[in-house]
């Protein structure tokens, strides 16, 4: 079943404290099944083995990816609206694209 996943915008990510400080990360935005729900993908999660990171449209690609994973684990009802992806993740999501290591 082909489920509505909408990308929104990327925004800074900040401390969730309320501190207003930012993080070394973004937050991908995206609608889902009419649900807002935000990745917040850690910078060091998108560089490579050279120092560079990842194209945008390669992360983008790569969000949408793990987003999807999750709809496929958890289910829209119970997808959180806020979700991380660290390193780990991302290295588990290139593998399944096909897409080189980051090392």
């Amino acid at each position: 079943m082909r489920r509505r996943i909408e990308f929104v915008e990327i925004r800074p990510a900040y401390d969730p404290s309320g501190s207003g400080t930012p993080r070394a990360a973004s937050c991908f935005l995206f609608l889902v099944a009419e649900k807002e729900v935000a990745v917040e993908v850690h910078d060091a999660a998108v560089m490579t083995r050279d120092g560079k990171n990842l194209s945008p449209e390669k992360i983008k690609i790569a969000v949408r990816a793990f987003l999807e994973n999750e709809v496929d684990r958890l289910g829209t009802k119970n997808l959180p609206g806020n979700l991380v992806l660290d390193e780990r993740g991302m290295d588990s999501i290139l593998k399944l694209l096909g897409w080189p290591s980051r090392f």
